[in-house]
């Protein structure tokens, strides 16, 4: 396993504290007792075969379940203490999780947290987080995800936009440019519901972003409109700076999450965080296996 992280039988050895001499040798014993090759060898490159790569992620997931059992024996009846990788969408995660992150290491002052906010679909297994707030719609997967909350999707404008195109139905959209939020998709085809009426809009597509606060900002400055969660544009639309249209009919309805790695065993921090974020949130964190 550290052979094919570290990516040479050298620096295995250093992060195993054990000489080179004796990493290449119990790798000759581990590919005689398997009878195959595990590894592709030359002087610049190693690499793991394909039998290679099963043995090495059964052989990884084995050792962290050991690595977790440790932990769950050592952390009993102590504070929660470690660091925790966190990922976030840059608005939800500067207008909620920062705060819910604040308030929780005032509780938790032995547990670091480091905090990082994109709008880009991350890989949580292979970057290492220990969880991942997602917003929208989830396909299956074996990672963990709980549910924190839905959302309405709402189309929304600059309340010169609106007196200026008179959208009445949501046919009319078409005549407005439209921002299409990447970060959820991306979609530029959306179905309005009224009671049993439905309609479909192929919106002129101006701008796609995966930022919406960058699409809040657009919206605002210009003549455009755009479809996005109604609690990222709560503020807004209280002041007034932006207005909801079409208010009699509905869009998608979609999920804020928690999405954590497949694992059986979570150290305490991490436990003591979702239950926080389950607390602050109206819907019981229930659990799913879905993707991010």
């Amino acid at each position: 396993v550290a052979t094919v992280e570290e990516g040479t039988i050298t620096a295995a050895a250093q992060r195993l504290a054990l000489s080179k001499a004796v990493v290449s040798k119990q790798l000759q014993l581990l590919e005689h007792d398997v009878g195959v090759a595990l590894l592709q060898r030359n002087t610049r490159h190693l690499q793991p075969t394909d039998a290679g790569l099963v043995f090495f992620d059964k052989s990884k997931s084995v050792l962290d379940q050991a690595d977790e059992a440790f932990d769950a024996v050592l952390e009993r009846g102590q504070v929660p203490t470690g660091k925790i990788r966190i990922t976030a969408p840059v608005d939800y995660g500067v207008s909620h999780v920062a705060p819910m992150i604040a308030r929780f290491c005032a509780s938790h002052p032995r547990v670091e947290i480091e905090l990082i906010l994109t709008d880009d679909q991350v890989d949580i297994v292979e970057q290492r987080y220990d969880i991942a707030f997602r917003i929208g719609w989830l396909k299956d997967s074996s990672n963990i995800a709980r549910k924190l909350q839905s959302f309405n999707e709402i189309a929304v404008c600059s309340p010169t936009t609106r007196d200026q195109y008179k959208v009445r139905k949501p046919e009319d959209l078409v005549a407005l440019p439209y921002i299409a939020n990447k970060a959820i998709g991306g979609h530029t085809r959306h179905q309005f519901k009224r009671g049993k009426q439905a309609r479909t809009v192929d919106p002129q597509l101006s701008i796609s972003t995966n930022v919406t606060l960058a699409i809040r900002s657009a919206v605002i400055s210009g003549n455009c409109f755009a479809i996005i969660p109604d609690f990222l544009a709560a503020a807004e639309l209280s002041s007034g700076t932006l207005v909801k249209l079409l208010p009699g009919w509905t869009l998608r309805t979609g999920g804020v999450y928690a999405v954590s790695p497949p694992s059986r065993l979570r150290a305490s921090a991490v436990r003591a965080f979702l239950d926080m974020a389950q607390q602050e949130n109206d819907h019981p964190l229930g659990t799913d296996q879905v993707t991010d």
